[in-house]
């Protein structure tokens, strides 16, 4: 059948859309492993040159693929992320050149954009991150760090740094969010979900928890809690389990203070018992330090110490270290590739402390604003989408 110029003009463009372009005649399989070994950055770049390799290049299973190998060589981009009115990230390989004195970071300008582009929010809060995911959420009213009022403009979201891809997290079963830092966000390896956790406040203490899950878009409550109080921080993902310390009601356990980890894949709790030298302080609060789980105090009075899980889950493991410095609030962030430099967010500032030198040097932020109470974080960039993942 005879075909007209227009016709033919289109199947021509069709065809061409519907291939990858030569590159000197490699096949699509060279092709597809080239851009697995890419940075997760120019990977996205490349996503605009035509329709068949945005569409390769943005599949939930190449985004896995990719991941999966940055992370079996160790060779994908970890930033620090700090939240202000937005958030604002730092290549961390930046920082760790052992360069004495104090260090000014530039840190660059980010946000979701699902929503907090549009609107005049208070500030934007941390959660936690983990594949490149970052999961965070936006305060609108008054509030003082610890009480936070979500508004219809205001809500916490997973986003992608990386790619900018973001997903607003739908309201759990309760409007109003009391002690909004006791959140806790991480991957279920099992399932391969990620899953947002949220305690829930009554007068007998946090006796119930939601959890979300991304693969469901839903929330659903898991209660019988015997747990009477939480700091003041979100929970730690680490070791496929999400940590908090947490003082137990009389009578379940002889050690009240202890780390609740809730564990990504079976949903249930598990009690760790702190040391007995904590077991008097209000202000405690968990996180991890070269690859161990460790607690950090977070209070008014100064400490000079923090204790490490050598093996974890094992009471018998905690080792205290004594430091060369004294701190009210710490938190380890990362540490630098064959050194003994950790980055540590200590009373509001970070710092690059040296655990065999026992020495440390300041580093500032040219263009961020802190408030007076808040929580960074660190993520590996990623291709993940949180809005294509249920589906992958």
């Amino acid at each position: 059948m005879e075909t007209t110029k227009g016709e033919t003009r289109r199947g021509k463009d069709e065809t061409k859309d519907e291939a990858l372009p030569d590159f000197s005649g490699l096949p699509r399989e060279i092709i597809t492993d080239v851009f697995l070994r890419l940075p997760a950055k120019s990977v996205g770049r490349f996503r605009c040159v035509s329709k068949p390799y945005c569409s390769m290049l943005s599949d939930p299973g190449f985004a896995k693929r990719h991941l999966a190998l940055a992370l079996k060589k160790d060779s994908g981009c970890q930033k620090l992320v700090v939240p202000s009115r937005n958030l604002h990230s730092v290549d961390l390989d930046s920082i760790g050149d052992g360069c004495e004195g104090t260090m000014v970071l530039s840190g660059v300008k980010d946000h979701p954009k699902d929503g907090l582009e549009s609107v005049s929010v208070d500030w934007v809060e941390m959660i936690g991150s983990s594949n490149g995911l970052v999961c965070v959420y936006s305060q609108k009213g008054s509030s003082n760090g610890f009480v936070c009022v979500y508004s219809p403009k205001g809500g916490a979201f997973l986003h992608n740094p990386t790619t900018g891809e973001s997903k607003r997290i739908p309201e759990s079963m309760l409007d109003i969010v009391h002690a909004c830092r006791h959140f806790g966000f991480g991957f279920d390896t099992l399932t391969e979900d990620y899953k947002v956790l949220k305690f829930v406040a009554s007068d007998e203490g946090y006796r119930s928890v939601d959890v979300y899950s991304l693969k469901t878009d839903s929330w659903k409550r898991i209660s019988g809690l015997p747990y009477k109080r939480l700091g003041c921080n979100p929970g730690v993902h680490f070791n496929g389990a999400i940590n908090w310390v947490v003082k137990l009601h009389k009578g379940h356990n002889p050690k009240r203070v202890v780390v609740a980890a809730f564990d990504l894949k079976t949903e249930k709790f598990r009690d760790i018992p702190c040391p007995d030298e904590v077991e008097d302080c209000k202000y405690l609060k968990a996180a991890t330090l070269k690859g161990r789980l460790c607690l950090v105090y977070d209070s008014f009075d100064k400490h000079d110490d923090i204790w490490v899980m050598n093996e974890y889950g094992l009471e018998s493991s905690w080792t205290k270290i004594r430091l060369s410095m004294s701190y009210r609030s710490m938190t380890p962030l990362w540490s630098a590739k064959n050194s003994e430099e950790v980055l540590l967010q200590l009373d509001g500032k970070f710092v690059l402390y040296n655990f065999e030198c026992k020495t440390c040097r300041n580093l500032e932020f040219s263009n961020v604003t802190f408030r007076k109470m808040f929580v960074a974080s660190t993520y590996e960039e990623s291709l993940i989408s949180p809005n294509s993942y249920g589906n992958a």
